[in-house]
């Protein structure tokens, strides 16, 4: 089976597992609902709408400037336009097959500033481990803050038994799975085989990338920029609330567990199709009973206003980053020449 096929029918699968869960986040609506979400957006106030993709939009550069600092140690500080367009192009990617993001943004900036390949996904990799600590921390200070919402959320969706459940039915595989990953890289990296000297040689960068983060020239400013990036995704969120009067009296602590469900469904599903509005729907509705949500539309509303205008922004900025790399990077050729 070709790779392209491959890719086609994970696309399918992923798409077709979306559009059920978006089918299981809109069965039962009744028609007086369906008139009061759609009362609901009318009435918006898509000025906080407006802030909240406008700290979206801050977020995807400090990401791209953050990833330049890891670039560095490791090879020529790229141009912040192409890591930029390169990030956001992944972020699209990521809603057609879940975590394909990450290999094409580094495809694309390899391609546009003659860079390799698996050393920049050796940074992509420390990336996505310093986020899932910063998803950690953001979910220690939800228990801190809002422990009662925390667990009423955790027994909710059944979190503890899920894992549980998931840690005893997978414990021996990934142990096998591990062991047997580190022998091949040890063999690897002893054997002097021409073959296996050209695996070697591409373990070792996607190892030289990994490093890159003991190597940063400013880490107390690349850990700032970890912090807010998150911090802008909570803010984002809570911009939202102001959107609709009936969740304008939602608080931060209140946007904290919608971001830890929210990071959780974009797991789940590409970009979090179906499984967002899904589980934050029902977060909503179990958490905040006083607010009527499900009565006025709002726990319908609600999520897919936050959910799908990020994707209408990144669906956006990806495509002018499409336009634009040929075209500016052909204005640097130019300029060199």
């Amino acid at each position: 089976m070709s790779s392209r096929l491959k890719n086609i029918l994970k696309f399918l699968l992923f798409f077709c597992v979306g559009l059920g869960l978006v089918y299981l986040s809109i069965r039962g609506i009744t028609a007086d609902e369906r008139l009061n979400i759609a009362n609901a957006f009318k009435q918006a106030s898509y000025f906080w709408l407006a802030l909240s993709l406008a700290v979206g939009i801050f977020s995807h550069f400090l990401r791209a400037v953050r990833w330049r600092m890891l670039i560095e140690p490791i090879d020529k500080k790229p141009r912040l336009n192409n890591t930029f367009f390169a990030v956001v192009i992944g972020y699209m990617a990521n809603y057609a097959i879940n975590r394909i993001g990450e290999v094409s943004r580094c495809g694309v900036l390899a391609r546009y500033e003659k860079m390799s390949f698996t050393e920049l996904f050796g940074t992509v990799i420390v990336e996505r481990f310093i986020d899932v600590l910063m998803l950690f921390i953001f979910f220690a200070t939800t228990i801190a803050l809002e422990s009662k919402k925390a667990f009423e959320m955790m027994n909710e969706v059944d979190l503890a038994g899920k894992f549980n459940k998931w840690v005893h039915s997978h414990l021996i595989i990934v142990s096998a799975l591990l062991v047997i990953l580190g022998v091949g890289i040890f063999i690897i990296l002893k054997s002097k085989n021409k073959v296996l000297a050209l695996v070697k040689k591409y373990v070792q960068s996607f190892w030289l990338g990994i490093k890159s983060v003991g190597k940063v020239k400013q880490p107390i400013l690349f850990w700032v920029y970890s912090v807010v990036i998150w911090l802008c995704y909570l803010a984002a969120t809570y911009l939202c609330f102001f959107c609709f009067a009936g969740t304008s009296q939602l608080t931060i602590g209140d946007s904290l567990v919608i971001l830890i469900v929210g990071a959780v469904a974009v797991i789940i599903t590409p970009g979090g199709t179906g499984a967002y509005q899904l589980l934050i729907g029902n977060v909503l509705v179990a958490l905040y009973p006083a607010l009527h949500l499900k009565e006025n539309g709002l726990s319908v509303a609600l999520p897919w206003l936050i959910w799908g205008s990020q994707l209408v922004l990144i669906v956006f900025l990806g495509l002018i980053s499409l336009v634009l790399l040929p075209i500016v990077n052909k204005s640097n050729e130019d300029e060199q020449t």
